[in-house]
């Protein structure tokens, strides 16, 4: 692989004629951004190499490898307005201490920005959503290098149905380009794809005719998600010969932009849920998560994405071993339970839980639940995958 820049190395990187440039990038691309980006100032050839494409995915290549980081996207009321600010942590913190303050990142508030939500993060690249009465826009933003797009994307709606439209934040590998699929689901399941670099919105080939795509008031939680160059959407099909629907998992390609389907674990067939199940990723899988009428919650694994025979049963939870009591229907409808992350061993599941700004952390092997508090007041709902990088906003 060639990672040589075109300009010349400086007299600085000649003085030490052992370390060739491929070494150097090497060294480099192991580096923390906030240290690389300092480094560009010392000289041409180095700001060069650390611009490169190449160097780039060879950064990000090494941070991918580091601990898992989240977004948070957190909310503080201040005389009655909401102000939400984009915050990343460690994961570990949430595993090794039941308690503890994340700190605040004075460059982070989105309102600064002229946003109000975090869609998704892909490879350190943070798509932000903005809207005022009659459109939607978006800003992509790079934390890492404090770098921010200009508002692209404009959608204008003149009903401007806030619940109608699920946008969610993808890769194209294929073309090593970043988009934002938007599912509108008030007009057709009309779908249209935002592409980063061509700055423009294309429509393609309706939503399939489901009943229903699971996107009701909390589409902001309970939308689309992204895995391995496609967007997933749950949605269902009506059955005539049962008084339940049939659940269907949409995907749609980024590259293609092609629609397959792929169905649920067979044994879901049989199953009514109480709450409306939904779709994650979690162990760099797809997974699919439900209730059982209220007394246990699955989650399965797709282990080969696109394989339907490869689900398999990663968690079987009794809701009585989280310590808490559910006697009315609605008392359980307030729990909805959303499975965030699996720490490495695979041995503790850390679920959100929407009565509270707490997470609960499930241990699979000892069937006991804990419940961590952070001293924020969280949206937990919002958690994304997060790692720095060096990906340019244009």
């Amino acid at each position: 692989m060639n990672t040589q820049p075109e300009t010349p190395p400086c007299d600085l990187c000649q003085s030490n004629p052992i370390l060739h440039d491929e070494l150097i990038a090497d060294i480099k691309s192991r580096l923390p951004v906030k240290l690389l980006m300092q480094m560009k100032c010392v000289c041409k050839f180095w700001k060069t190499l650390i611009s490169h494409p190449t160097f780039i995915k060879m950064h990000l290549h090494r941070s991918q490898q580091n601990a898992y980081s989240y977004v948070v996207s957190h909310m503080k009321s201040e005389r009655d307005h909401d102000d939400f600010s984009f915050v990343p942590f460690s994961v570990n913190h949430l595993l090794e201490d039941r308690s503890f303050t994340i700190r605040n990142y004075p460059d982070y508030p989105l309102n600064d920005k002229d946003c109000r939500h975090v869609v998704g993060s892909c490879n350190g690249l943070v798509c932000l959503l903005g809207y005022s009465q009659t459109k939607w826009w978006f800003r992509f933003w790079n934390p890492a290098t404090r770098t921010i797009s200009d508002k692209l994307g404009f959608l204008h709606d003149g009903k401007f149905e806030w619940c109608a439209w699920n946008f969610v934040f993808g890769y194209d590998n294929t073309t090593d380009t970043y988009k934002v699929a938007g599912l509108n689901t008030a007009n057709n399941r009309e779908v249209r794809v935002f592409s980063l670099g061509e700055n423009d919105w294309r429509t393609i080939q309706s939503f399939p005719a489901l009943h229903d795509a699971l996107i009701s008031h909390a589409s902001r939680m309970y939308g689309g998600v992204y895995f391995s160059c496609a967007v997933n959407w749950l949605g269902t099909n009506p059955r005539n010969d049962k008084f339940f629907d049939d659940y269907v998992i949409v995907s749609l390609n980024l590259s293609t932009l092609t629609y397959t389907q792929m169905h649920p674990p067979s044994c879901f067939e049989k199953v009514i849920p109480l709450v409306a199940p939904s779709v994650c990723v979690l162990m760099n899988s797809l997974c699919f998560y439900h209730d059982v009428e209220g007394t246990h919650f699955f989650i399965w694994r797709m282990t080969e994405f696109g394989n339907e025979n490869s689900w398999t049963k990663l968690l079987k939870l009794y809701y009585h071993n989280l310590g808490m009591n559910y006697k009315f229907e609605h008392d359980f409808l307030r729990l909805r339970l959303m499975p965030l992350h699996v720490s490495e061993d695979g041995d503790v599941v850390v679920f959100a839980n929407n009565l509270q700004s707490r997470a609960i952390l499930y241990n699979r092997r000892t069937e006991r639940a804990r419940k961590t508090r952070i001293n924020n007041n969280i949206c937990w709902f919002s958690m994304r995958d997060y790692v720095e990088s060096l990906v340019p906003t244009s």
